[in-house]
């Protein structure tokens, strides 16, 4: 099996976090923009990430490919969408998160920026979609780190290691990335909790980026 992926994307750390918990272990490749092997184009309808070949089988949509790792094994979802309640929870969680995430990415050394044009189109196009320039945004790191503080009790109701679900799946991608940010710390018992649910051995270590980057 073949994964493709960005290592800063969480819909492709999503498919990594079933593999781990499957047990499985893919080839992860590490992808940047305009790489994207042609060979692999003719399989696929866009040149997106993540992408899963397994044999015969391809997939592009990040639940398929989670549904697909399931499934290797016993399966441990029963739904491979999320809930209505955790999707308005998203809702409230994007802008912070995004504002966060975005702008620190760029300092992580990670394959999808290494090339110089990559990084240019990243940081002229990313604060397009969040609104925010990336100065304004690290500049408001305080504001948005109290933001997710606040609804991370809300969080918690979906880290339940007896209770597994997309949800989690979901949730527990965001919080790695998060991991990205110095000055985001999650509290003792949350932090123990997803712990026993992470499987950090299938994931990439982010380096934690502080609000004071410059460059």
């Amino acid at each position: 099996m073949k994964l493709y992926v960005f290592e800063s994307c969480p819909y492709c750390i999503r498919t990594r976090i079933m593999a781990g918990w499957q047990n499985l272990h893919p080839e992860i490749i590490p992808l940047a923009p305009g790489s994207f092997p042609d060979d692999l184009a003719k399989r696929v309808p866009e040149r997106t990430v993540p992408v899963l070949v397994d044999g015969d089988v391809v997939l592009q949509d990040s639940a398929e490919i989670v549904r697909h790792f399931d499934r290797k094994g016993r399966p441990l979802l029963s739904s491979y969408r999320t809930s209505a309640d955790f999707d308005d929870l998203l809702e409230k969680l994007s802008v912070p998160v995004n504002a966060l995430c975005y702008p620190r990415i760029p300092h992580l050394g990670v394959a999808e920026l290494a090339a110089p044009q990559a990084r240019q189109f990243f940081e002229t196009e990313i604060p397009r979609r969040i609104g925010l320039s990336f100065a304004e945004a690290l500049a408001r790191t305080d504001e948005f780190v109290s933001e997710i503080q606040r609804l991370l009790p809300d969080l918690l109701r979906y880290l339940n290691k007896d209770a597994l679900s997309f949800d989690t799946v979901v949730a527990l991608a965001l919080l790695h990335n998060l991991t990205m940010v110095a000055e985001f710390s999650l509290p003792k018992g949350m932090s123990e909790q997803i712990g026993g649910l992470m499987p950090t051995s299938a994931l990439p270590r982010y380096t934690a980026i502080s609000k004071s980057v410059t460059g």
